[in-house]
């Protein structure tokens, strides 16, 4: 039963008019900033990225991929790493303007001591606007639920904001600029002892071109 409820799901896949599925994927630029406790604990890299997108119907999903190189930028940071950074969005068109999303984020560097590993459930909404001639702009909030950290702690509280623009320059090529910040109010107890902040502060940026088909 359930092999054959996965063949009439692909069935209608298949099946469905060209105009209500698309997907694109494409390379990225990507550039980030990350703090840790404070301001003085800074890192800034960039690297190369890759970008995907499907749509079918109201349902999109859409995943990215960095592999970043930091850098210390100040402060007390000694050391750079390498990390390697992934996010995952579910979302539903509620209107032709809202979109209700849903995912994961993780960051995983290649040295816990210099920088946490951390990932996150994402749930929150998208709002986006048509600016002409192909154009479009993005809002999006998310809170970031059930954070865990290499090197433990929680974060009751702890959210994301996101700004993105796309251009279309066809229907098979799209250019896109986004920027995201990350914020969570991360809470440690150092040997059992009493309850000390040690937030974290992450900002991304990409540049992409994908290709639609």
């Amino acid at each position: 039963m359930r092999h054959a409820s996965v063949l009439v799901l692909l069935a209608v896949s298949w099946a469905a008019p060209a105009g209500a599925q698309h997907a694109s994927i494409g390379p990225a630029f990507v550039f980030a900033d990350y703090r840790e406790v404070s301001p003085d604990l800074r890192y800034e890299g960039v690297g190369p990225g890759v970008i995907a997108h499907f749509s079918f119907h109201s349902v999109s999903l859409e995943g990215g991929a960095a592999w970043l190189a930091m850098s210390p930028h100040g402060g007390l940071a000694t050391s750079g790493f390498q990390a390697v950074q992934l996010d995952g969005w579910l979302r539903w068109k509620a209107t032709d303007y809202l979109s209700l999303e849903a995912g994961l984020t993780h960051q995983a560097p290649d040295d816990e001591f210099a920088a946490q590993s951390f990932g996150a459930v994402r749930i929150g909404a998208l709002t986006q606007h048509a600016l002409g001639h192909g154009a479009t702009i993005a809002l999006r909030g998310d809170y970031l639920g059930g954070a865990h950290f290499s090197g433990g702690g929680e974060a009751p509280l702890a959210i994301e904001l996101g700004l993105m623009v796309n251009w279309a320059f066809s229907s098979h090529v799209t250019a896109l600029v986004d920027y995201a910040f990350q914020r969570l109010d991360r809470t440690t107890h150092p040997g059992g002892g009493p309850e000390t902040d040690a937030p974290l502060e992450q900002s991304r940026g990409r540049m992409g071109l994908v290709i639609g088909f």
